[in-house]
């Protein structure tokens, strides 16, 4: 038998006190969904809406705190007291070189970002981008956040809402498509890197990264196709507006917006798709060059710079679950345990870790602090301007 949303069939649950209560949030989202759908502007935040942000920035600080303090030195069998201790031997330089690193991955990032919104100048987009980041990395789940003050940011700077809808998705395909790229890049190197590895762990490398070069490449040109993509958006109306008729949310059309935003997207990547692509690849590469220097240079571990690539992109991904603020924590578990399997002291591996990981998240989050009264003062000045 096919699907519900295959025969046009929708279903209705009945109204029981338990069946309401279980399904209660889901007819929440799904009318919220499409309310902010169906406007031209983000929905404001509800006071319910702010407070769960703050009790889930508060409950990720606890875990990062609980991660950080408890976990990490049980994790590789230290103690904070030589932790400091590794601390003494390293030069307040190398501390101003990450935070210079930092700032010029900030930079690069800021180039791609206004890259992906013409008619943007660099100057609000790298205030836009900063203050979008800061958000990001500090607030939990906060890139929705991110995502409504880049609207109204770039809604004040004169771009139309489509405008900003396919700069968007232009953004954040590159992201996406930087964090895959990373681990691809860092297997392979490791593969054919000199290190004792066996033929068969070689071969095994390299087919993992050639498969998934392979599915990025087949997604990416799913994308490209818009009759792969219609037919895939097809489906998924059906099955929204079967979940909207079975839950009384409100239906409306997904496949024209997301298409024209697609065109829109294609259009505007034109001459600029290695700028829009390369600019958060370069980014990650210059901050994993900044890791590897660090850990040979900085600490003087005697660890492969290719395999420190490879732990730099263990990171990248460990920085994707969102349970930390930027993923502290969760980051320096993974990093400093795979730096003591390499052969790096416990202590030193912990504090090289915590004080990459902290220069690289603490810095742009500061950034975009900073750049959060400059647009406060664009806003006041445009609003003068209007009433005048």
């Amino acid at each position: 038998m096919s699907p519900l949303y295959e025969r046009g069939e929708t279903f209705k649950l009945k109204r029981s006190a338990k069946v309401a209560r279980i399904t209660s949030r889901v007819r929440s989202f799904l009318r919220e969904w499409s309310a902010m759908n169906d406007s031209s502007t983000p929905t404001p935040l509800t006071t319910r809406q702010k407070i769960r942000h703050a009790l889930l920035a508060a409950i990720s600080i606890a875990i990062a705190a609980i991660v950080i303090v408890w976990l990490i030195p049980r994790a590789v069998d230290t103690s904070w007291e030589h932790i400091f201790a590794s601390f003494d031997g390293i030069s307040w330089w190398w501390i101003l070189f990450l935070i210079f690193v930092a700032l010029v991955v900030l930079a690069i990032d800021s180039v791609g970002f206004a890259a992906c919104f013409r008619g943007v100048g660099l100057r609000v987009a790298s205030e836009t981008n900063a203050i979008a980041q800061a958000v990001t990395v500090v607030v939990p789940m906060g890139s929705t956040i991110s995502l409504g003050l880049i609207y109204a940011r770039l809604k004040r700077a004169g771009l139309g809402i489509k405008r900003i809808a396919s700069g968007t998705l232009l953004a954040s395909l590159a992201d996406i498509l930087a964090q895959i790229l990373l681990p691809i890049l860092a297997v392979a190197l490791v593969a054919l890197s000199p290190l004792d590895i066996p033929l068969w762990g070689r071969i095994a490398l390299v087919v993992a990264a050639a498969i998934a070069l392979a599915l990025t490449c087949a997604a990416l040109g799913f994308l490209s196709s818009e009759k792969l993509l219609r037919s895939l958006l097809v489906r998924v109306q059906k099955v929204v507006d079967a979940f909207n008729e079975g839950f009384g949310g409100q239906s409306r059309d997904l496949v024209s917006p997301a298409l024209d935003t697609r065109k829109m997207a294609v259009t505007d990547a034109h001459g600029s798709r290695v700028l829009i692509l390369g600019a958060p690849t370069l980014a990650r590469l210059a901050q994993g060059f900044a890791f590897i220097a660090w850990c040979m240079l900085g600490y003087g571990f005697e660890i492969s710079p290719l395999v420190l690539f490879g732990i730099y992109a263990l990171s990248r991904l460990l920085s994707l679950i969102p349970l930390t603020p930027g993923g502290i924590g969760v980051i320096d578990v993974g990093v400093a345990w795979a730096l003591v399997q390499c052969g790096a002291p416990s202590a030193a591996a912990v504090s090289c870790a915590l004080a990459f990981t902290l220069s690289q998240v603490l810095t742009p989050a500061l950034a975009g602090a900073l750049a959060i009264p400059i647009g406060v003062r664009d806003a006041e000045a445009d609003a003068k301007t209007r009433r005048a």
